[in-house]
């Protein structure tokens, strides 16, 4: 991935910047109390709650600039200011997800990629892990298998290409599998374990696909999915 120093200038100002806001926060607002309740231990509180606010703020933020400045699907070149914002915004989300991933369970998981971003429906199982998870949609009752990994994103001969990803309601995604820039599962649709499913693939309702990469195996009946 092509980077300047300005990338390194910017994102280090901003995760300063958010530092600084979770750390004075802490100060007026949680500190007077963890020391009242927790005496010596009131350094553990205020690590606890200085992670919670940095993933916090930085949601914040994610969301604050992508109301004002949406990413733009499509494809551009490395030198674009696009591919700038792109690395600006996903620099933000990686710090601010790894700051919450010690309170991350696999119950959390689908309000965390949520909160930044995602648009996540009722009843999701979620096992793997989301990039991007602004470009990305995952309906009600779908499952997202362990290590699974939806990505909206592709890198490839100088250019990045940014493109939605739609799981549909019901739809399954095995473990270990890899959904790439652009795909939609249709409704109640399963990928087997390990697939791989390429960019712009449309997979229809009700069918079985699996493979590297992934190709239909067959339709699913609707007594299979009522079970």
């Amino acid at each position: 991935m092509k980077t300047h120093p300005v990338d390194f200038l910017v994102s280090g100002l901003i995760i300063l910047g958010l530092v600084v806001a979770s750390s004075s926060s802490i100060a007026v607002f949680v500190s007077p109390f963890s020391i009242m309740w927790f005496g010596k231990f009131h350094i553990l509180a205020d690590g606890i709650t200085f992670l919670l606010l940095y993933g916090f703020y930085s949601a914040v933020l994610i969301h604050f600039c992508l109301k004002f400045h949406p990413l733009k699907c499509g494809t551009f070149s490395m030198d674009d200011s696009h591919f700038f914002y792109w690395k600006f915004i996903t620099v933000i989300h990686e710090f601010g997800r790894g700051a919450l991933l010690p309170f991350t369970t696999v119950f959390a998981k689908p309000v965390v990629a949520s909160l930044f971003g995602a648009k996540m429906g009722k009843n999701i199982a979620m096992g793997g892990f989301l990039v991007d998870p602004w470009l990305i949609t995952v309906s009600d009752n779908a499952i997202l298998g362990l290590n699974s990994a939806l990505i909206s994103h592709a890198i490839t001969s100088g250019r990045i290409i940014l493109k939605p990803v739609n799981i549909h309601k019901g739809a399954t995604i095995g473990v270990n599998c890899v959904i790439m820039p652009g795909v939609c599962v249709g409704e109640n649709s399963v990928v087997v374990a390990g697939s791989v499913v390429k960019m712009d693939t449309n997979i229809p309702p009700n069918e079985l696909w699996g493979g590297m990469p992934a190709r239909k195996i067959k339709d699913i009946e609707l007594n299979d999915i009522r079970g």
